[in-house]
């Protein structure tokens, strides 16, 4: 009897089919636990604007002073979400902008930048207003999803 050594083709194909499940269950799963870990970091930066529109807000006794004149632009350091690694002043997922309603009345929204990893996301456009209401525009997902999670 001669001793054969190595894989027959058999075990090499299974071999490829586990390798290829394993694959086809993690891809997924990890670009959805980027787009929550990104999400996240979303509100934190509209909840974040919040505090310096109301801080602006008591110095200034309305809303509508609140940004530069004639423009959308936070007098604040919260434009872009994450804070762009490059330095440069494109955001990389998500704009934040501020629109003061009315004197009393305003909205921060953070939307996501079109061709990012975000566009296209459940929750779209994340929203907060002057009484604290968060909500979400232009996606499928769920106030439990887009806010709590």
């Amino acid at each position: 009897m001669t001793l054969q050594r190595g894989f027959t083709l058999m075990e090499l194909i299974i071999a490829m089919v586990i390798i290829g499940v394993l694959t086809a269950i993690a891809i997924p799963n990890y670009t959805a636990y980027i787009q929550r870990s990104t999400r996240a970091e979303a509100r934190n930066q509209v909840l974040e604007a919040v505090v310096w529109v109301e801080r602006f807000r008591t110095e200034l006794g309305r809303f509508d002073l609140v940004a530069a004149p004639n423009t959308q632009t936070l007098p604040v350091p919260l434009q872009c979400v994450p804070r762009n690694t490059t330095g440069a002043g494109t955001c990389r997922d998500y704009t934040v902008s501020f629109e003061a309603v009315a004197p009393i009345t305003y909205r921060i929204q953070a939307v996501p930048v079109p061709g990012s990893r975000m566009d296209g996301d459940i929750c779209a456009n994340l929203r907060v207003d002057q009484a604290g209401l968060r909500d979400f525009t232009g996606g499928t997902g769920t106030q439990d999803i887009c806010w709590n999670r």
